[in-house]
């Protein structure tokens, strides 16, 4: 029964160096758009469980919301964790995913957020999209091709 787990964080690519420098900027509303296409493309692939971190701007929960109508809703759900709108939460939640047996966390972030996830989980494989202000790790990949 293949799971996957998705950990987005919405304030990635917000420092002031994307700014400055005229760096791509990819807001929470495209990164809802992003979940909505890992969703799609992990349950056509077969995938039969999706695991989302919660945070504080609801980004799993406004993409399931959103494909209500085009999907099973009962194969994703927001994980039920407290979160501080703090890295820790990609970390715990990489925990919870561990032993939730997830086969693959998809990570939406930059270098800070991938390695916050690692404190968390170092036995799932990532699959990072690139959301974030220093990407050197996360690749800038199609949300439905990443699902």
């Amino acid at each position: 029964m293949p799971s996957i787990g998705i950990i987005a964080n919405p304030a990635s690519g917000r420092d002031i160096r994307r700014l400055v420098a005229y760096g791509t900027v990819i807001d929470n509303q495209e990164k809802i758009n992003i979940v909505e296409r890992v969703i799609l493309g992990a349950l056509a692939a077969g995938v039969t469980q999706i695991h989302i971190m919660p945070d504080s701007y609801g980004l799993g929960d406004q993409a399931i919301c959103k494909l209500r109508r085009r999907i099973d809703t009962s194969r994703v759900r927001v994980l039920d964790m407290i979160i501080e709108g703090t890295q820790q939460d990609s970390a715990r939640a990489a925990v919870l995913m561990e032993q939730m047996g997830v086969d693959v966390i998809v990570t939406m972030g930059g270098d800070g957020t991938n390695r916050a996830v690692t404190t968390g989980s170092i036995k799932v494989p990532l699959l990072p999209i690139s959301t974030g202000t220093n990407n050197v790790f996360p690749q800038f990949l199609e949300g439905t091709i990443a699902g």
